[in-house]
C-alpha cells in the first residue's frame, strides 16, 4: 500500500468521524427534548427507564453485523446513552465503597462513566439512600459464583417493601494481587483484602504464598488504601483500584476460577414496565412443613416458567416459617406469572414482588 492509499483511507475516516459526531449531537439534542416533555408530564421522578435502554440496546446489538464486537458495541453505547443522559439530568447512583470497589465498577459498566457516583459505608445505607431519595439508584451485591449469596442484600430487601429491584448486572471478577511498590512475595508479612475476594483467591494463595497472614477489610478499596500506606503488605484488589490508588500489579488474575462473576442489583423506588425479554424476583414465605418447597415449586413447573435462582433460609421474622427468593423469566405483569402467583397465595404462602426488570445484556 503506497503513502497515498494510506492517506486517502484516513480521510475517509475523518470525514466518517465527522458524520458521527454530527449523529451524536443530533441524537443529544433529542435527548433533551425527551427529557424536557418527562420533566413536565412526571415532575420529581427520574429519567433513567432502564426497559428503554434495554430496548435501545438489544435493538442495536441485533443489527451488528461486525467487526467490532457485541461487547464493544455494548460498551459504546453505554457511554453514548450515558452522556445524553447527563444532558437531561444528573444521575445520581449510590454503591458499597470506597472508590475503587467492584460495586463502582459495576455501577461503570452499567451506566457508564457520565453520572454522578455516590460511595456507602454499607450496604444497609445504599438501601437507606434509595429509600429516602437522597440518590436516584443504588446498586448492591447480591452473590457471587464462587462465595454465594451476600445475605446482607437479601435482608436489605425483604425489610424495604418500596424498594425494588430494577436491573442486575453481571461482573467478571479479577482478581489482581498489588502492592504500592515493587514487592518480592516472600518479603511481605501480610494479605489484605474483602473476606469475600480472599475466600475467591484461597488456592492460589496457599499454593502460592503458603501461610500468609490474611487480613479481613470492609472492602478491597481499603485494603488498597492500606497496602499504599505499608510497603510490606500485599493486597487483592481490582484494576479499578489499581489505578485509583497507584498501584504495582505483582500478579494478575488470581482468582481461583476463571469463570468468577458477581452479580449486582439495581435498586429504585419506581417499578420497571415489559421489555419481553424479563426477569421477576420474589420473596415467598411459607411454613416450616414437609413439602412447603415442592407446593412452591408445583405451580411454576406447571406454567413451564424457567427458574434461575433459588435461596432457602429460615425466615428472621417467624420462626416457624421458611423465606425462598426466587428468580424467574418472565414479567410481573405477563398472563402465566400471575397465574403461579396467584396459586402460590391461594396455597397460603406469603408473597411479595421484589422487581420485574430486563434481563442482563
Amino acid at each position: 500500500m503506497s503513502g497515498k492509499d494510506l492517506n486517502l483511507l484516513r480521510n475517509k475516516i475523518d470525514k466518517i468521524d465527522k458524520d458521527i459526531l454530527k449523529l451524536i449531537q443530533k441524537r443529544a439534542n433529542i435527548a433533551i427534548e425527551v427529557g424536557d416533555i418527562k420533566n413536565k408530564t412526571n415532575p420529581g421522578k427520574t429519567l433513567y427507564k432502564p426497559e428503554r435502554e434495554s430496548s435501545i440496546l438489544r435493538n442495536i446489538l441485533k443489527s451488528n453485523e461486525g467487526p467490532v464486537s457485541d461487547e464493544r458495541i455494548r460498551v459504546i453505547y453505554k457511554e453514548l446513552i450515558s452522556a445524553c443522559l447527563s444532558l437531561e439530568e444528573g444521575l445520581k447512583v449510590g454503591y458499597l465503597g470506597p472508590e475503587g470497589t467492584h460495586s463502582e465498577a459495576a455501577v461503570l459498566d452499567h451506566f457508564g462513566s457520565k453520572i454522578n457516583r455516590i460511595p456507602n459505608q454499607t450496604i444497609d445505607d445504599v438501601f437507606y439512600q434509595v429509600l429516602n431519595k437522597e440518590i436516584d439508584l443504588g446498586v448492591v451485591p447480591v452473590e457471587n459464583s464462587t462465595e454465594g449469596v451476600i445475605n446482607t442484600t437479601l435482608n436489605c430487601l425483604a425489610d424495604n417493601k418500596d424498594i425494588f429491584i430494577g436491573g442486575e448486572i453481571f461482573l467478571n471478577i479479577n482478581h489482581q494481587l498489588a502492592a504500592s511498590k515493587k514487592l518480592d512475595i516472600k518479603n511481605a508479612i501480610a494479605i489484605a483484602s474483602h473476606p469475600q475476594a480472599l475466600g475467591q483467591c484461597n488456592k492460589w494463595i496457599d499454593r502460592n504464598i503458603g501461610s500468609i497472614k490474611r487480613l479481613e477489610m470492609s472492602s478491597s478499596a481499603e485494603a488498597a488504601k492500606y497496602a499504599k500506606q505499608n510497603s510490606n503488605i500485599l493486597c487483592i484488589v481490582n484494576s479499578l483500584a489499581v489505578s485509583k490508588y497507584k498501584l504495582k500489579v505483582i500478579k494478575k488474575n488470581i482468582q481461583d476460577y476463571s469463570e468468577n462473576k458477581t452479580r449486582f442489583l439495581v435498586i429504585g423506588r419506581e417499578k420497571v414496565s415489559k421489555t419481553g425479554n424479563d426477569k421477576t424476583s420474589m420473596l415467598i414465605q411459607t411454613e416450616n412443613n414437609p413439602g412447603a418447597l415442592l407446593g412452591v415449586l408445583a405451580p411454576f413447573d406447571e406454567k413451564k416458567i424457567n427458574l434461575s435462582k433459588i435461596e432457602t433460609r429460615p425466615s428472621r421474622d417467624n420462626a416457624n416459617s421458611h423465606d425462598f427468593f426466587i428468580d424467574c423469566e418472565g414479567h410481573q405483569s405477563d398472563r402465566k406469572l400471575k397465574i403461579v402467583i396467584n396459586k402460590i397465595k391461594d396455597s397460603g404462602a406469603y408473597v411479595r414482588l421484589l422487581g420485574s426488570y430486563p434481563e442482563f445484556l
